[in-house]
Order: C-alpha cells, then sequence, then structure tokens
C-alpha cells in the first residue's frame, strides 16, 4: 500500500530572523570592536513580531551579570530592511544573512553631530 500526504510545511515561509542570536563583533566604519569577557549579550526574535536583547558586562566582583534588557518590536519591510520599535521610537536597519542564515549582520547609520557619518555593524551567530 503506497500513501502519499500533503506537504504542509511553511518553513520557507518562516523569516530567517527568527530565533536567538549571540552577539560576535561590532564595526563602526569598519574599525573592529571586540567584545567583553562576559557571556556574549543577546538578541531574540519571535514570529509574532517581538525582539528582545539582553545585555551583559562585569559586576565589581568580575561577575558576569545581565546589565540590561531591552524590549521592542520588530516589522519586515522589505527583503533587506526591517523596522524596530522602541518605546515609539521606529528606526530601521538593514539585515543581511551569511552563512546559510546563521550570521545575521544588523547596519545602521547615525551621524555623529559634526556631520561625519557612522556605519554602525552588528554581528550576530544564531543559537537556534
Amino acid at each position: 500500500m503506497i500513501s502519499c500526504t500533503k506537504n504542509d510545511d511553511n518553513s520557507s515561509n518562516v523569516d530567517p530572523i527568527i530565533g536567538k542570536w549571540e552577539y560576535s563583533t561590532q564595526f563602526e566604519n569598519d574599525i573592529q570592536f571586540t567584545q567583553n569577557d562576559c557571556q556574549p549579550s543577546t538578541i531574540e526574535f519571535t514570529s509574532n513580531g517581538n525582539r528582545t536583547n539582553k545585555y551583559y558586562d562585569q559586576n565589581l566582583a568580575n561577575e558576569c551579570v545581565l546589565v540590561d534588557n531591552v524590549n521592542l518590536t520588530w516589522t519586515k519591510i522589505n527583503d533587506n530592511t526591517y523596522q524596530f520599535n522602541q518605546n515609539g521610537d521606529n528606526y530601521t536597519e538593514n539585515v543581511t544573512f551569511e552563512n546559510g542564515n546563521n550570521k545575521l549582520i544588523l547596519e545602521n547609520s547615525d551621524e555623529d553631530g559634526n556631520g561625519n557619518i557612522i556605519i554602525y555593524k552588528f554581528i550576530y551567530n544564531r543559537i537556534n
């Protein structure tokens, strides 16, 4: 007996940003900055449009502790642009995926107050 089942796999429709990501490194105008000695910070994107950033640093006893937990929402604008909202403030970031969607690169820019544009690039590796 042979049977066929309907393939309801919608994994191709799942946004690759969804998941938990661990901070790897960052660049400001192509100058690399390294992480601190603590457990790297993480960001998590959920399918219902929430984003949680967790930041770690060392306390006076040299213990790694959570120092900030930031909640945002996200919306995909197009394949390479996402909009984020934190407490009513919207901003967009260019988003690139590499290494089979296991590396996330968030890029944005800002002016330094003297008319110079600073390009920020944050690199994360997928945890799950």
